[in-house]
């Protein structure tokens, strides 16, 4: 036995799998997801991302069809061998079918597709192939789609329904100031009793303001909102962003800096951000800078004597919870949006019908690409 492995990279007793299909079964029955009668392309991965199969199988599907990919992260057989260790453990092994290229898929007979990294990209090869009332779910939020991942525009050429998950709905930002707490840890900050800045905006900030001072912390903010809503969640405004003289005034004050933007791309420390990352050490030497969302100069900081989380080794999801959460919501959009086309549903109607029964998000309709 190799006691080096990380217990989320295992398949055997190390790994919790009785705890994760536990939270499995909790989330199937929590979204109503129910896949009886369809057949799913999705991603054999590793870690907690291996259990999107496994959910679709739990929840009753037919067939899963799980294709295993060589990232930076992790081999393809590590894929396939994590993937088919969680579904054996739930006794949907039969089920799973390990596929080494999303083109290897049964495509016609698919339903449901979901826009994770094994299946990616969803292009014509993918679009032309499957039947007439399948459906592409995106398992983040519309805000993380990109062009290069879902070919949106050849979907509605050839009527096939997408929608994405409304996360804030599904309230999956519920998780993030636990997050923002392990990051916290990590570099050494004890969060009750210290005074931690959060930069960002959005739903999520609110929740990770309201996390980080009931755990015990003074929160300094800097967001559009008011200050009156930011004392609402426990924190007190010190800027409307983290460029603010006001909010670089402050800085000093932090023992630590957590970013959490809306938008999953804004750059928020580096050339061009909010601060680059020798102002932030100027500033604050002493500073713990942890990101949840966005992109920020994570070699700066470190040039500059600042230590960061996550960094380069971070492996990803640190618990399977907010996983699970999104992935089952994930299915659910796409069991949504499939059932409503075998009824009879136009796409956009069947994407409009997913927004009322199953938190979905739709696209933008002005993509340039009329639909049928």
């Amino acid at each position: 036995m190799n006691d080096t492995v990380d217990p989320r990279d295992a398949s055997d007793d190390r790994f919790p799998g009785r705890q994760v299909l536990r939270l499995i079964r909790r989330a199937i029955e929590r979204h109503r997801l129910d896949l009886t009668g369809l057949r799913v392309l999705t991603e054999a991965s590793v870690g907690y991302r291996r259990v999107t199969p496994v959910i679709a199988a739990l929840a009753g599907a037919e067939a899963v069809y799980a294709v295993g990919r060589d990232s930076v992260r992790s081999a393809r057989k590590d894929a396939e061998a994590q993937t088919a260790y969680l579904a054996t453990l739930a006794g949907v092994r039969d089920r799973v079918q390990l596929l080494p290229t999303r083109l290897q898929a049964p495509l016609a007979t698919i339903d449901v597709i979901t826009d994770l990294p094994g299946v990616r990209p969803i292009d014509e090869s993918i679009a032309r192939n499957v039947g007439e009332t399948a459906a592409v779910t995106l398992m983040r939020g519309v805000a993380h789609w990109r062009t290069g991942d879902v070919d949106v525009a050849a979907c509605r050429r050839l009527s096939i329904a997408v929608a994405g998950v409304d996360e804030d709905a599904v309230d999956i930002y519920r998780y993030l100031p636990m997050e923002a707490v392990w990051g916290l840890l990590q570099l050494g900050v004890e969060v009750v009793g210290a005074t931690i800045l959060v930069a960002g905006d959005g739903p999520a900030c609110g929740k990770v303001v309201r996390g980080l001072a009931q755990a015990g912390a003074r929160v300094l903010v800097t967001a559009p909102e008011g200050a009156g809503r930011i004392s609402l969640y426990g924190g007190e405004k010190a800027g409307d962003n983290l460029g603010d003289a006001a909010a670089r005034g402050r800085l000093a004050e932090a023992d630590g800096l957590v970013l959490c933007p809306a938008q999953p791309d804004l750059r928020t420390i580096g050339a061009g951000a909010w601060m680059d990352a020798a102002e932030v050490a100027t500033t604050a030497p002493h500073l713990a800078v942890v990101s949840l969302a966005g992109e920020f100069d994570r070699r700066g900081l470190s040039v500059a004597g600042l230590r960061s989380w996550p960094g380069d080794a971070t492996p990803g999801d640190l618990l399977p919870q907010p996983l699970i959460e999104l992935h089952t919501a994930g299915l659910k959009v796409g069991e949504a949006l499939t059932r409503a086309r075998r009824r009879g549903s136009s796409p956009l109607a069947a994407e409009q019908l997913a927004v009322g029964e199953a938190h979905a998000e739709q696209l933008p309709k002005d993509l340039g690409t009329p639909r049928r």
